[in-house]
């Protein structure tokens, strides 16, 4: 008799063990692709918003250059247009700087301001991260006459 309960015993845990077996096989892929389906479906009011690399940096630049131009302008107490004309007439920001009595750190401090204040609006739209904005400017500041061909674009465009 006793090996008769074990043989029911053993019987009834392979029972079960091969239940458990059979329902995670049948409803593993029904509840991985449910994860899938939802992890992959966007929140309504929710938009998803993707970083330039590279060129995209350049077109932003280009839509905020009338408000950087403006800010370096005003910090080297000259107009827009002066400054337009004067980097046209083949000049650097560098030498326009030294011109009007800014020094190279102050010309570093105005470059830094400018592109945080202009660029704000596109961090708060989300299409720079200030990550982006930080790596920009550091770039310009060591490097001045990167924005010559910026600050050149006149105005109206």
């Amino acid at each position: 008799m006793p090996k008769r309960i074990l043989y029911i015993i053993v019987g009834a845990i392979t029972l079960v063990l091969l239940a458990i077996g059979i329902g995670v096989y049948a409803l593993l892929p029904a509840i991985t692709s449910a994860n899938a389906s939802q992890a992959v479906t966007p929140t309504p009011g929710v938009t998803a918003t993707t970083t330039p690399k590279g060129n995209g940096t350049a077109k932003i630049l280009k839509q905020y250059a009338p408000d950087i131009k403006n800010q370096i302008a005003q910090g080297l107490h000259l107009t827009p247009d002066q400054l337009t004309a004067q980097l046209q007439a083949g000049k650097t920001l560098s030498a326009i700087a030294t011109a009007q009595n800014v020094s190279t750190t102050q010309l570093q401090t105005l470059i830094s301001s400018a592109l945080q204040n202009a660029l704000s609006p596109a961090v708060t739209s989300g299409t720079l991260t200030q990550k982006q904005i930080a790596k920009l400017t550091k770039k310009y500041q060591g490097n001045p006459t990167l924005l010559d061909r910026l600050l050149t674009v006149k105005a109206s465009q």
